[in-house]
């Protein structure tokens, strides 16, 4: 039976997951012997949460050995890689998330699935804080504590690309990044193609556009700081007369830290809510008549795809694979600047008049389509 070993770090509620979730439940359906590889703790319980049925019980799922340990975690990827040994055991790797390095498995077919290639482009803080000789110098003393990982993990990202049998990109935008990043190495974009991120329970999702919206925004997101959540606050400060919800993962300290910023902060038409379960994010979509997303240069973006199938109209960043995939450049409104007067102005057109994507423009994102390209790349991974 043919050996394939699925890699993802960092299990959520994300888009990242989504592909990670699809990919291994379609190559163990496809009858493939199949292990999971995470150098953090895993949680079958999200993917239960997202995909609305047990784990695959044929599914081996492998832990890293330093997994358990809370501190200094930016380094535990390249330790627990140090310490564990992923050999040549496999006849394929798959990797949906997180660093692959030169010494792991070198002789096994590798295909890996692009969310974003690690271009060194800083996006400007909407609100950037002051610049005191105390912060310049706790800002260059984490650097420094970065500089290792960093360094391993974007010699990891080469190492994938250039030894990758196949590249998916995760949407146009992506892949146009890719092109930036390998540049003087065009050969590699032959190996790479777009297959965008899998839409579950569309059918569940497109039910909500029966039911009449209210007149209030949604944004489903990380709490995190570059989702720029600030401007969905200020938004919400030219907008008085209408209803804000935030909803997202709060995960990690410096996930709570923001969160509590953003709560601090909020006005009056703001409600937050943290960890919340999916069937409380999809009720969210299915009953606001906007979704704001305010990342700048977002990948993808799974839930601006999700509230455009429940009949939301989306109100994105141009700059975004969310602009170029999930809305083909027509179905949402778009913004240019993080200016809150633009955002604001697009929030109020996407309220007076809503977009409605037609149904067949959803069948790109088919879980079943997605697992068919997977399952089709790994067997030819495996036959070269």
């Amino acid at each position: 039976m043919t050996k394939v070993l699925v890699q993802h770090t960092f299990w959520a509620h994300g888009g990242a997951e989504r592909v990670f979730f699809v990919t291994v439940k379609s190559l163990a359906n496809a009858g493939f012997d199949v292990t999971v590889y995470t150098d953090r703790k895993s949680n079958v319980k999200i993917y239960e949460d997202v995909m609305g049925e047990p784990w695959p019980r044929s599914v081996i799922i492998k832990e890293g050995k330093l997994a358990s340990i809370g501190t200094f975690t930016v380094y535990m990827s390249l330790l627990t890689k140090l310490v564990d040994n992923i050999g040549t055991r496999y006849d394929a790797v798959v990797v949906t998330q997180g660093p692959f390095y030169p010494w792991e498995a070198p002789r096994t077919q590798l295909l890996l699935y692009l969310h974003f290639p690690p271009l060194d482009i800083e996006i400007p803080a909407l609100y950037p804080l002051p610049q005191s000789p105390l912060r310049r110098l706790a800002k260059l003393l984490y650097k420094m504590y970065l500089a290792l990982p960093v360094y391993a993990q974007k010699l990891a990202h080469m190492n994938m690309v250039k030894r990758a049998f196949k590249i998916f990109a995760n949407s146009r935008f992506t892949l146009a990044a890719l092109s930036l990043y390998v540049r003087g190495l065009e050969d590699i974009m032959s190996k790479a193609t777009i297959l965008n991120p899998p839409l579950i329970g569309a059918e569940r999702l497109l039910s909500h556009r029966k039911a009449a919206k209210e007149p209030c925004i949604a944004t489903i997101s990380r709490f995190s700081e570059e989702k720029k959540l600030e401007l969905v606050l200020e938004a919400a400060r030219r907008l008085k007369g209408y209803r804000f919800y935030i909803a997202g993962g709060v995960a990690s300290r410096a996930s709570r830290l923001y969160y509590e910023r953003i709560a601090r902060s909020r006005p009056p038409n703001v409600t937050l809510a943290a960890n919340v379960p999916e069937s409380t994010k999809e009720a969210l979509l299915g009953k606001c008549q906007v979704y704001l997303h305010t990342m700048v240069g977002e990948h993808f973006g799974i839930a601006p795809l999700e509230a455009l199938a429940a009949g939301a109209t989306p109100v994105v960043h141009k700059f975004s694979g969310t602009w170029t995939d999930v809305c083909a450049e027509k179905y949402c409104y778009g913004f240019s600047s993080t200016d809150p007067e633009e955002v604001a102005e697009r929030v109020q057109e996407a309220l007076e008049k809503p977009i409605l994507a037609p149904p067949d423009h959803f069948e790109k994102f088919s879980p079943e389509l997605f697992g068919k390209r997977m399952v089709k790349a790994v067997e030819e991974a495996v036959l070269k």
